[in-house]
């Protein structure tokens, strides 16, 4: 824009005026622009907040989903080795009626498949 100088005497103060002027419109329109995005900035960090928050919930659930999985998945895998590990323990402290118990169940199974 030129400067002040390069306009004659005379027509200074219209100059003046006219700068004022579009200074004053300008401060004018970005305070429109202001008033006019600032709550739709709060409403997009609102948005923004409850989004992120979602996703937190959400991955939090899917991490408890996995470690709860993986806790029954283990537990399934080690139900018969440790039924294996019970049942020579029971055999080996009561031998007698291990082999009891083993004679009465073929009897009973062998009672079964034979009809």
């Amino acid at each position: 824009m030129p400067s002040n100088a390069s306009f004659p005497a005379s027509s200074q103060p219209a100059a003046n005026a006219v700068h004022r002027g579009v200074d004053s419109a300008g401060a004018a329109l970005h305070a429109g622009v202001d008033k006019v995005s600032e709550p739709a900035r709060e409403a997009v960090e609102r948005f923004s907040t409850a989004a992120h928050g979602t996703i937190d919930k959400i991955a939090s659930t899917a991490t408890q989903t996995v470690d709860s999985f993986s806790s029954q998945t283990r537990r399934v895998t080690q139900a018969p080795s440790q039924a294996l590990a019970y049942s020579k323990s029971w055999i080996q402290g009561k031998p007698i009626q291990a082999v009891g118990a083993a004679l009465a169940l073929g009897f009973i199974l062998g009672r079964l498949s034979g009809r």
